[in-house]
């Protein structure tokens, strides 16, 4: 399924893309955590116009980006704002805007690239493992295309995944989902083209200078014009569409292996807090080094924690297709997602304490991977709603001060009487200047759900004092937090890179602050970015 002058063999439907306006509209994020009123609400497909010809795979990437041109166009003459979105699965109100809203999850096509496509200094041995995706194809959907289009004979997988598979390609690396890949990173870093549409008559191509991917033949065969840049690059790796609409990207996979999770470990905070120490020193390039690593904590009872790790493997056939976690629902109708919030954790009656101990044991049953191989694609499954009414926090910090946050964090939850869990991933930090996950040498994720209410803002003012105190950078995920504001962003990052990313923003737009206005929206004016 190559990107070729001739109609494109592709499961999803080809042609022109389809601009369809609703018109104004109220609109929710798929975790029921922000709602807002839009000017309109426009939604974007593959579809033909009738009694036209499909499109081959370079005019549909054209021709998507020139419609979605004229969006943009559109709202700047009638002084409205625009983001684009695709699962809405975010938390925070990072993809909202009370202008014109684009829903692009139909943009849901990926392709191989033919060899005489690349630039001449991409190495040979390594194109048959880059793939274009259109922006709204979900991490679902793409595992599937590279275990099963077999390009050139071999199956291929992304170098990193997170446990849900349900967002889009796009919106998962522009706000920075991170996975567990502790030698690799997160899922900016395997984006290594990115077409994107901002309001300058023409889509860009954007690539690294210093890691040239595809020709400039293939830019202008799709309407863009070649941008090769790595400031402006990193920058717009985690922008979360303040750059413009990212119309689609291109992805470096790696040939399918297989993760092999063993039986998970119930340990003391002793023993993983020294697990940790070793990890932040150990050669991650050595096989018996965990590519995956993840444990799981109460904050009320440090006595017993959850440990998961994997090897990465080679692929081998012959081994059963892993259960998934985050089932919807078991026998009796239970599911994560839709009972636990109403049903027990909304009741302050309960004693957090039993609250935290019910949501230990359920993430035990229910949510990690234990004694277990498969491909990322079958290992990394959740496309549910599984945060359904809850608001979570994620905050990366160095993997050396791991053992202070998992005594901060639960100082602070335990003083704020919450019913919580913390679960926290080691991965490699991002090149991405904004990515939260930059913190070096290693970065640490800790994450926490809480029910939907206003302890929850308490939560992560309390926590940052706390850290601040005690000396603990930390950095706030994009897409799950209260919010930042501008004293928030340069204690989490410096001067220097907000002043690094504002300079390649101002870069991409060519200088023209009124297309950038286009691209504002309330976070990025609350965070100082705008």
């Amino acid at each position: 399924m190559a990107l070729s002058e001739t109609c494109a063999n592709r499961r999803q439907a080809a042609g022109a893309a389809m601009i369809t306006r609703t018109g104004p509209n109220s609109w929710d994020n798929i975790h029921l955590t922000k709602s807002t009123r839009l000017a309109d609400l426009i939604y974007v497909d593959n579809s033909s116009p009738p009694g036209q010809p499909r499109l081959n795979g370079f005019d549909l990437l054209k021709q998507t980006a020139a419609d979605i041109e004229s969006v943009v166009a559109d709202a700047r003459t009638n002084g409205k704002r625009v983001r684009a979105f695709g699962s809405a699965w975010a938390l925070t109100d990072i993809a909202i805007t009370d202008g014109y809203l684009i829903n692009t999850k139909a943009l849901n096509a990926s392709f191989d690239v033919a060899d005489k496509h690349f630039h001449q200094s991409y190495p040979t041995q390594k194109r048959p493992y880059v793939v274009v995706s259109q922006c709204g194809v979900t991490i679902a959907d793409l595992n599937v295309f590279l275990e099963t289009s077999r390009f050139g004979g071999i199956p291929r997988a992304l170098k990193t995944a997170g446990v849900g598979a349900g967002q889009t390609v796009a919106g998962s690396f522009s706000g920075n989902t991170h996975g567990a890949a502790i030698s690799f990173g997160s899922s900016p870093d395997y984006i290594v083209g990115i077409q994107l549409v901002n309001g300058r008559g023409q889509s860009l191509w954007i690539e690294r200078k210093s890691h040239p991917v595809m020709s400039d033949a293939f830019a202008t065969r799709i309407g863009s014009i070649p941008i090769r840049d790595d400031d402006v690059f990193d920058a717009a790796l985690v922008s979360f569409g303040s750059f413009g609409v990212i119309t689609a990207v291109a992805v470096e996979v790696d040939p399918i292996y297989h993760l092999k999770f063993p039986p998970v470990r119930e340990v003391s905070r002793q023993e993983i807090e020294k697990r940790v120490a070793e990890l932040a020193v150990a050669d991650d390039t050595d096989p018996a080094y965990p590519y995956h690593y993840e444990f799981v904590y109460n904050p009320y009872d440090h006595s017993k924690m959850l440990e998961a790790s994997a090897l990465r493997v080679k692929h081998a056939t012959g081994f059963p297709t892993p259960r998934p976690v985050w089932i919807v629902r078991d026998k009796k109708g239970f599911a994560m997602g839709d009972k636990i919030p109403i049903g027990i954790l909304g009741l302050r009656l309960i004693p957090p304490r039993l609250k935290a101990k019910f949501q230990f044991k359920q993430y035990r049953q229910r949510a990690i991977l234990d004694d277990v191989r498969g491909t990322p694609g079958q290992l990394f499954t959740a496309t549910i709603t599984y945060f359904e009414g809850y608001a979570e926090s994620a905050i990366a910090v160095s993997i050396n001060d791991v053992p202070k946050m998992i005594e901060i964090s639960s100082q602070v939850i335990k003083k704020m009487k919450l019913p919580a869990i913390g679960q926290v991933r080691l991965v490699h930090p991002t090149k991405a200047v904004l990515g939260f996950t930059s913190v070096t040498p290693k970065t640490a994720v800790f994450e926490w759900g809480f029910v939907n209410d206003d302890r929850f803002v308490k939560f992560e003012e309390k926590l940052q004092i706390e850290l601040r105190s005690k000396g603990v950078p930390y950095r706030f995920h994009w897409s799950k937090n209260s919010g930042i504001n501008p004293e928030a962003l340069k204690v989490m990052y410096g001067d220097a890179r907000i002043k690094k990313w504002k300079a390649a923003r101002t870069k991409a737009f060519d200088g023209k602050t009124n297309l950038m206005d286009v691209f504002k929206n309330a976070q990025l004016e609350r965070a100082g970015l705008a």
